[in-house]
């Protein structure tokens, strides 16, 4: 089953968004073959060319959005809860919910 998961953060959490950058990268590693897709919110100044993954570059991302191909809901939601973003309280919002992709077609 394919989900979108979608998060927001708090404003005010590029501080604890880079604290725990680390956590995050090594905790996707786990899941990382189910995602079909994936990104940073980013803010309007947001210089694509000169990013780097890293505590600095990191600062400038809101939120993310993660298309996963997984078996059921609750592992879309697994995703997630073990979060270390979201164990660290840097969301403000989240959705995730079954994703059906329109456009463009898949092949």
């Amino acid at each position: 089953m394919i989900f979108a998961i979608a998060r927001r953060d708090k404003p005010g959490m590029a501080d604890v968004r880079a604290q725990l950058l680390a956590a995050h990268g090594e905790y996707q590693k786990a899941f990382m073959p189910m995602i079909l897709f994936g990104g940073g919110l980013v803010t309007d100044g947001f210089d694509e060319d000169s990013f780097e993954y890293n505590e600095t570059g990191i600062r400038d991302v809101i939120g993310n959005v993660l298309i996963v191909d997984v078996p059921d809901r609750a592992t879309a939601e697994a995703i997630h809860r073990d979060d270390p973003y979201t164990k660290g309280g840097v969301f403000e919002s989240v959705i995730i919910e079954r994703f059906f992709q329109r456009v463009p077609l898949p092949e």
